[in-house]
């Protein structure tokens, strides 16, 4: 994998070109380009020779049009500001012509999408995203729990470093680990975040439910995270059958009470794992799970990761 092309679309994420240069134009060790058989071309491909605007900051300058894809090794597709801009026909025509790797970079898999590139694919972009790429590409198998697909010859990421990710991947793909490892080192970056590791997405906590029964027990559960609860527990604090407790908390929150019990133990784990020193054993009895075993399940279940990884990138002291 040589020659790289970018296409410069107008409002460009400059985040995304900059991804791009750092993984393939700065301080390339000599390692790496003996692995690769040359040095590296990045071309920045455009489908006018007129400067190209970036967001938020910067501007790009095409070294070649869009005729300077069809020879390359790999094409990036950077994200825009607006993901959901018009893609010129020209691209789209490029695009369907080009016969190579494609890499998509965040809300860049929008512009893949346009050209129907997604269709019988999986595909992820950032997790605010992907709704809307779900209708941009409804042929595409949308995955909201990776941090990047590769389907061989069309790779996506999630935002927004998700796309380093994707880059490291396809230099371990083409050029080896130990290329991979170098040049992660150099960005201090994990040499290897699996794709099937999740997003961690934002997740508020529920507003509280109307009804007065299952709100004050919402409340009352939550402040008890650290006892051995279960739903019989949650409906006689209710004061209801646990059939009835079931249908109604269901109604109320849009999930069983058994699934919101658990994803409320592994939300409060979490938030120990981010703002304490507890060891994983006291944090999964604080949480309600009992054991260090059960809370790596759990956590590698919901998230993708174990306690332990989750406190090195989260943790502050």
């Amino acid at each position: 994998m040589r020659t790289i092309g970018l296409l410069a679309l107008p409002d460009t994420r400059s985040f995304d070109v900059a991804v791009t240069a750092e993984v393939w134009c700065v301080d390339m060790p000599l390692a790496t380009i003996a692995a690769s058989g040359g040095p590296f071309e990045v071309r920045i491909c455009a489908p006018r020779k007129a400067s190209v605007a970036l967001r938020p900051i910067g501007s790009l300058t095409p070294t070649h049009g869009l005729s300077g894809l069809a020879d390359c090794d790999l094409v990036v597709l950077p994200g825009r500001y607006d993901p959901l801009a018009p893609v010129p026909q020209s691209v789209i025509r490029a695009l369907r012509d080009y016969d190579g790797v494609i890499a998509t970079l965040c809300s860049g898999a929008f512009t893949a999408a346009a050209a129907g590139l997604l269709d019988g694919r999986p595909a992820t972009t950032h997790w605010r995203l992907l709704p809307q790429l779900a209708s941009a590409a409804p042929r595409a198998e949308i995955r909201g729990d990776v941090l990047f697909t590769d389907d061989g010859s069309v790779l996506t990421s999630a935002g927004v470093v998700g796309g380093v990710d994707l880059c490291l991947h396809l230099v371990r793909r083409s050029l080896g680990a130990s290329v991979a490892t170098a040049l992660a080192r150099r960005l201090v970056m994990p040499p290897a975040r699996e794709g099937d590791q999740r997003q961690f997405i934002d997740a508020p906590v529920p507003p509280r439910p109307a009804q007065a029964g299952i709100g004050s027990t919402v409340d009352w559960a939550s402040a008890r995270l650290e006892s051995p609860l279960g739903v019989s527990d949650l409906a006689a604090h209710a004061g209801m059958s646990e059939r009835s407790f079931q249908r109604a908390f269901t109604a109320a929150m849009g999930t069983t009470p058994g699934k919101w019990l658990l994803a409320q133990r592994v939300r409060h784990a979490q938030r120990l794992l981010e703002s304490t020193e507890l060891s994983v054993d006291r944090v999964a009895q604080r949480c309600g799970l009992g054991t260090a075993a059960n809370l790596r399940r759990r956590m590698h279940a919901a998230l993708g990761v174990t306690p332990g990884a989750y406190r090195r990138t989260f943790h502050t002291p």
